[in-house]
């Protein structure tokens, strides 16, 4: 009864209301998907490979700077063994002098260098390091914002002296342990050491195998793959539409004014000057402050303010050349 006491134009209006509803749940829900599962059946299989005489070892990538092509991350060491440390709600104890080699640009240890000894019998925590791109992989950068991506390896190895002053390798299990980063959505995948391109698929019995053999030897890599979250996607393409609406808004008025069909008022001329300032301020907006320059900038920015500006100027010219109007 109400659909049908509606005029053609709002049942428009509501059928394009529904059909927007629509589309954004469908796309909302299809990137709150995860692979929470897979990766927990993957560490599970891995963790019943591996000595249980070992120490876990949990990354947290913390902040990544793309300009850099650099991630801060955490990496804390946890024992599974009591004879290796006792652990502590928040940190751990060794039981034996336990060294961790983690192939980082920066490293926080004693040395300055990325080999950090935990001594026997003191209370620690974990160390901060400095991440560099995985080699070959930075050709997706901020210029391709929000579609950039980076790759972080960490290769690490770890060992303990016995009670003969003796170095063992140490068995180790690589895990993760990032948080939500603002505008990055961070998959950690296992893979070799001798092979860091061939991932562990838990669906593939060969390469936990393979993977395991290396974890029992003390050795283990992993790859961080950034990528910017679905959050950061759709707001950047609202704010594309919010632009290209602008544009077509003051071209259309400028189009209209220029062939007669609408009067240069004052109005209109404040209209697309408001307009045209909005649209710096909506450069502002994008999530994750990107840099002035991205594909983005230059396929679309660039463009729209510049034909905004001059419709902008042309309502103007026009506007105080004509004297047949009243504002």
């Amino acid at each position: 009864m109400i659909l049908n006491r509606l005029n053609r134009e709002a049942k428009r209006l509501l059928s394009a209301f529904l059909a927007i509803l629509i589309v954004y749940g469908a796309i909302i829900g299809f990137s709150s998907q995860s692979n929470t599962l897979s990766a927990d059946a993957l560490d599970t299989k891995l963790s019943d490979s591996v000595s249980q005489k070992r120490i876990d070892v949990y990354t947290q990538i913390t902040s990544v700077d793309p300009l850099k092509g650099e991630a801060h991350a955490r990496v804390e060491p946890w024992p599974i063994d009591i004879s290796l440390g006792y652990p502590y709600r928040s940190g751990w104890m060794p039981n034996k002098d336990i060294s961790l080699h983690v192939d980082a640009v920066v490293g926080s240890s004693a040395k300055g260098d990325d080999l950090y000894v935990f001594p026997k019998d003191v209370p620690t925590g974990g160390v901060e390091v400095v991440l560099d791109e995985k080699s070959g992989s930075a050709q997706s950068n901020i210029s391709r914002y929000p579609f950039d991506s980076y790759t972080f390896e960490v290769p690490m190895s770890a060992s303990y002296k016995d009670e003969k002053g003796e170095t063992q390798d140490l068995p180790l299990l690589p895990q993760d342990y990032t948080k939500a980063i603002d505008t990055f959505h961070v998959d950690m995948k296992h893979v070799l050491w001798t092979d860091s391109n061939k991932i562990v698929d838990a669906a593939n019995k060969k390469s936990i195998a393979e993977a395991a053999d290396e974890y029992n030897t003390g050795i283990a890599n992993s790859i961080f793959a950034v990528s910017r979250s679905s959050s950061t996607k759709i707001l950047t393409f609202i704010i594309l539409i919010l632009m290209l609406t602008g544009l077509a808004s003051v071209t259309t008025m400028a189009l209209m004014v220029a062939g007669g069909k609408r009067p240069p008022t004052l109005s209109a001329l404040t209209w697309a000057a408001a307009l045209t300032y909005a649209l710096i301020s909506l450069r502002g907006l994008f999530p994750g402050s990107p840099p002035v320059g991205i594909l983005l900038d230059k396929i679309v920015y660039f463009p729209t303010l510049l034909i905004t500006l001059v419709c902008s100027l042309s309502i103007l010219i026009i506007w105080t050349r004509r004297e047949d109007y009243v504002n």
